[in-house]
């Protein structure tokens, strides 16, 4: 795998997902970018779901999250969600994750979002480092400066 390989997969908005105007609700982008997340863990961090979300090594909750919109995600649209890794530290690593419009006549970059996950050992709730082959699956998708 080429460092900086962005994981890309067509995300739909959905009808209940949007609001009285018939724009995706802003609490739902997380929710889209959290479905995204699940896909990236299972095709490129571990084999099954259970390995990463149940897993007796690690818990991974989420240290920080925010979200920036830029144009309308409206239900029935098709987007391209792109995800790439922005940091890797000790213990934690930073997601980002693009809806992006390719159906205009130009890309249009919809909604971004980062979110921040610390491991950290499912007993004690301490920060454990990152298992190296966890790591280095990581750093593959390393987004390049």
């Amino acid at each position: 795998m080429i460092p900086g390989t962005i994981f890309r997969r067509t995300v739909s908005v959905r009808f209940d997902e949007a609001d009285a105007r018939g724009i995706l609700f802003y609490g739902r982008v997380q929710a889209l970018v959290h479905r995204l997340f699940e896909e990236f863990v299972v095709s490129e961090l571990v084999e099954r779901w259970e390995d990463w979300f149940l897993s007796d090594r690690f818990v991974a909750p989420i240290k920080h999250a925010e979200a920036t919109f830029h144009r309308p995600m409206r239900p029935g649209h098709q987007y391209d969600g792109e995800l790439t890794i922005a940091k890797v530290g000790e213990s934690s690593f930073e997601v980002v994750t693009r809806f992006i419009d390719r159906e205009s006549p130009e890309p249009v970059l919809c909604a971004e979002a980062r979110i921040v996950n610390v491991l950290a050992d499912p007993v004690t709730w301490t920060t454990i480092p990152i298992p190296s082959e966890i790591r280095a699956r990581l750093v593959a998708h390393l987004a390049s400066e």
